[in-house]
């Protein structure tokens, strides 16, 4: 490169050293310029002509304008590709933030244009990404504008009408029909909970009911007699020939408030084919919980009627009123203890006797003083009888004594049989000469329950 100035020549390129930023003339020569080249003036405002321009000098300008050129296209080409996208029928295509507003108006926020407003006659298309009022997302290609709603096709579904509330918030148009339809799958469904919420209360109704069903056939259950019978006997021949029989009944009711209990027994010994005892007794025992005392005290009432053939006074009766107290009422659990269930029950009550026979036939003023028991000591081996006393009022120092019990084991081979020992016991300090004042029978027995 030659520079020049009024016709004589200032320097030659041979003298110039390139450099990224400018040129710097050689060390020799006595005038400097520091400027840089491109579209500058030198220091001395003369003019510059160019006589022989150096190739790579114009290489790295061309290489500048295009770098400068690429990024300004990957700019925009980024800033393309962020948006919506709208279609004209006019062939043009606009890129950028898109708003559906009413009246088929659209508003486009665009990186170069800036805001937009178009109107729906002149669009021809366009993909959109829209966010809907119910928080949803709706992606799809912009339809059109029509009967006040905005169409929009999602890829591979039907399309959908937005409209545009008040507050230019987007929502799925409804049809009519299908408002209608909406509506009256609503009204159904508020039909079918009220219909459950019914039926859910009638089958509480009919639990409760049946629960009152269970219960009362319990109660009826309860109210049925339950009742056993047992025998007993032996007989032997030898010396002498003797035997005897024993039978046993009972009858039993037991409603929670109320429990009845009626026993009969008839004992026959003989020897030599002559009798030796000829006894027969029934009895009837009544019991009333009293109220709000959860079964602890109760009103006892009791009746006995006695015969005996060889006894002076023959036939006897006795009854007694009075208050019975449940002492134990014990449960354990199977090993833990020598029983698993404990009843023992204390009575006191005041009563009469009448014998009809016999040295002593008036009236008798007496108290029964003595207990009943119920003891289970494992499964199907019990232990149940009473034991009384009976002081003679009228006559001080006087008494009487009877007792009661079996004890019972069941087998688990025949349901409802058990085999046990009946003891019964009689004792009186007042007889009439030749009688015995005491009385004791020990029987086996097999007894049936039902």
């Amino acid at each position: 490169m030659r520079i020049e100035q009024g016709g004589r020549t200032l320097g030659s390129g041979r003298r110039f050293q390139s450099r990224r930023r400018g040129m710097t003339p050689a060390q020799d020569q006595p005038t400097t310029w520091n400027t840089p080249m491109y579209g500058r003036y030198l220091e001395d405002h003369h003019s510059i002509r160019c006589t022989a321009p150096n190739p790579m000098q114009n290489g790295v300008i061309f290489g500048t304008m295009r770098r400068a050129l690429i990024l300004l296209l990957v700019g925009l080409m980024t800033t393309l590709a962020a948006g919506d996208t709208i279609f004209l029928k006019n062939g043009d295509q606009l890129t950028g933030q898109v708003t559906l507003e009413q009246d088929g108006k659209l508003s486009l926020k665009h990186g170069v244009l800036g805001p937009l407003q178009l109107d729906s006659s002149l669009i021809q298309g366009g993909e959109l990404s829209l966010d809907l009022s119910d928080g949803s997302e709706l992606s799809g290609t912009l339809v059109g504008y029509q009967n006040g709603a905005w169409l929009i096709k999602p890829e591979k579904k039907a399309v959908v009408d937005l409209e545009v509330g008040p507050d230019g918030g987007l929502s799925r148009k409804v049809d009519p029909v299908e408002a209608q339809s909406q509506m009256d799958l609503k009204a159904e469904r508020d039909r079918a909970k009220s219909v459950a919420k019914e039926m859910k209360t009638a089958a509480e109704q009919r639990i409760k009911a049946a629960k009152k069903i269970v219960s009362d056939a319990d109660e009826v259950l309860k109210n049925v007699w339950s009742g056993n019978f047992s025998i007993g006997g032996s007989m032997s021949r030898g010396t002498s020939t003797a035997s005897n029989l024993s039978l046993n009944i009972g009858l039993k009711r037991d409603v929670g408030h109320s429990v009845t209990d009626i026993k009969a027994f008839y004992l026959l010994n003989t020897s030599d084919s002559k009798t030796t005892q000829n006894w027969f007794q029934a009895s009837i025992d009544q019991t009333w919980n009293l109220p709000k005392t959860k079964g602890v005290w109760s009103l006892f009432g009791q009746g006995v009627f006695d015969w005996q053939q060889d006894a002076s006074w023959e036939q006897r009766v006795n009854g007694n009123l009075g208050f019975q107290y449940q002492l134990v009422d014990a449960k354990r659990a199977p090993g833990t203890d020598w029983f698993e269930k404990m009843k023992i029950r204390t009575r006191v009550g005041p009563g009469f006797r009448k014998e009809f026979a016999g040295d002593n036939p008036d009236w008798a003023f007496e108290v029964l003083l003595g207990g009943t028991w119920d003891i289970t000591f494992l499964k199907g081996v019990t232990y149940s009888g009473n034991a009384q006393i009976y002081p003679d009022i009228t006559e001080l120092g006087e008494f009487r004594v009877t007792s009661n019990s079996n004890f019972m084991v069941a087998l688990d081979s025949m349901d409802g049989v058990s085999v046990g020992v009946g003891i019964k016991f009689q004792y009186q300090t007042e007889v009439s000469p030749g009688d015995e004042d005491f009385l004791l029978v020990v029987s086996g027995q097999v007894q049936y329950a039902f």
